[in-house]
């Protein structure tokens, strides 16, 4: 009898035992990883964030520019330095994406800033015409609180990597297609242009930007508002390699707007751009900035 009770006393040792380890595995193995957490994963396994402040680094993102905008796109002429830069450049912020395994640039955006009052973005000079209303112009605002994004630039081999790469194991993206409520594609996640807009946007709540202008193709702009970054039209269609209309994004609005798994990645980018941030200052300042401090890269999570 005694024999048994032992027994009996240990398979109940055993069982309570065992009945702890899911509690004890569940501290040490995370759970599974949400959308937000999945998306950054992806991407900054991949790729860091450089904000451009050395003319080397500034070089970077004008030789992607020519390589899209005059070798691919045929918009721009080529010319013998291989870089597509302009007037506007002298007074912008130049944004671009590092491929990690191979170093390349897989994708590059600016944002021009009215530094000196009486200063045009480069959209108004464009579109001024189409702009019906006159308060909606960034002349008629304060300088330091508009800016432009222009320049977005992706080259076709990551345009084409960004087309076939998985954010998520085909199991995972299964059951997501069938709950049915991600408001946008996650199998064909455009991860490169979003990252851009999304990087360009912590600039702008940095720098207090209330309003960032952009010309882009309607389709563009329509195909956003699926992952909530909202552009609002100011006017009327232009001609300007294809059909272009002017935009303009509040920033102030954009945080709650943008679609529920994309906040996990806004923070993410915005926690890996601190450093550099901080180093830009202010430049949204009613006068030119000659002396801005080294930036650094924004390395990956």
């Amino acid at each position: 009898m005694r024999s048994m009770s032992a027994v009996r006393a240990f398979n109940g040792a055993v069982s309570n035992k065992l009945n702890q380890l899911p509690q004890k595995f569940s501290r040490v193995i995370p759970n599974r990883l949400s959308l937000e957490e999945s998306i950054s994963s992806f991407f900054f396994s991949r790729y860091e964030l450089v904000i451009a402040n050395e003319e080397s680094e500034k070089q970077v993102s004008y030789k992607t520019r020519h390589k899209v905008y005059c070798e691919e796109m045929k918009f721009e002429q080529k010319n013998a330095t291989a870089l597509e830069k302009d007037k506007f450049d002298d007074r912008s912020i130049n944004c671009y994406i590092k491929h990690l395994p191979t170093g390349e640039c897989a994708g590059t955006i600016r944002l021009v800033l009215p530094t000196e009052a009486g200063l045009a973005l480069p959209l108004e000079e464009k579109c001024a015409d189409v702009i019906g209303d006159g308060a909606l112009l960034p002349s008629s605002m304060a300088p330091h609180s508009v800016c432009e994004i222009s320049r977005l630039a992706i080259p076709k081999e990551f345009r084409m990597r960004q087309l076939r790469s998985r954010i998520l194991p085909s199991d995972k993206l299964e059951k997501l297609k069938k709950k049915k409520n991600v408001p946008f594609n996650i199998e064909h996640f455009p991860y490169l242009s979003i990252a851009l807009y999304l990087m360009a946007t912590s600039v702008c709540l940095h720098l207090n930007v209330k309003h960032a202008y952009v010309l882009m193709e309607p389709k563009l702009a329509r195909r956003m508002k699926a992952f909530g970054i909202n552009f609002t039209p100011v006017g009327g269609a232009i001609e300007f390699n294809g059909k272009r209309m002017p935009y303009r994004l509040s920033t102030h609005v954009f945080l709650e707007d943008l679609a529920k798994p994309l906040k996990g990645f806004q923070r993410t980018i915005n926690s890996e751009l601190q450093s550099a941030l901080k180093a830009i200052g202010n430049l949204c300042e009613p006068r030119v900035n000659n002396t801005i401090r080294p930036l650094r890269i924004a390395h990956a999570a």
